[in-house]
């Protein structure tokens, strides 16, 4: 486990920290594991694109049916 030892303090707006609020709730997580994940995320090269793909498709909250369900709808789609 690490040790987190150095304190940094931001000011956000009050719409940043609820949606930050919101982001931690969905992944049972505190809003500064949110923090350090994006910090951690921003400064590894590469590592962020896929986590701000997987972010934005997850934002979506579009509904989601079973896969075969799913998969016959977009073979229709191909179809039509």
């Amino acid at each position: 486990m690490c040790m987190f030892t150095e304190r940094t303090q931001v000011l956000l707006s009050p719409e940043q920290r609820r949606a930050l609020e919101r982001l931690a709730k969905r992944r049972k997580a505190s809003v500064g594991a949110v923090v350090r994940d994006a910090i951690e995320a921003y400064l590894t090269p590469g590592a962020g694109s896929r986590s701000k793909a997987l972010e934005a498709l997850l934002a979506i909250e579009a509904p989601v049916a079973d896969w075969e369900i799913m998969k016959a709808e977009i073979e229709q789609g191909a179809l039509s």
